[in-house]
């Protein structure tokens, strides 16, 4: 019995580690979500958020920050991020985009899929 659960469980990771790779795409396809984490400063630096717009960075509202990935789609040279999301301890929270005054493009966490609520 034990054998058995072992061998299932190491046929489960396998299967995560083998599709992990594959989860975020290269960025050079604007339809394919891909590591943007780079892009964004954490709304909680208030010198990095106030210059955000200017230094061509997105601020993340997010209890998370800059710590998990932040995956989006789309290009941030020709066309603006239109879909983005983070890892979280459930696996990926949609972000809403929202525009501040002053700051400009901030990508919020949200845990409801509405985003009307």
């Amino acid at each position: 019995m034990i054998k058995k659960t072992l061998t299932v469980a190491a046929l489960a990771v396998g299967a995560v580690l083998t599709l992990a790779p594959h989860a975020l795409a290269d960025a050079s396809d604007p339809a394919k979500f891909s590591d943007r984490t780079a892009d964004f400063v954490n709304y909680t630096d208030f010198n990095s958020a106030l210059a955000a717009k200017d230094s061509g960075k997105l601020i993340i509202v997010s209890p998370y920050g800059t710590s998990r990935t932040i995956a989006c789609r789309g290009n941030g040279a020709d066309v603006a991020w239109y879909d983005c999301k983070q890892q979280d301890d459930l696996g990926w929270i949609n972000l809403q985009q929202q525009e501040l005054p002053v700051v400009g493009t901030a990508w919020v966490y949200s845990m409801t899929s509405d985003p009307n609520a």
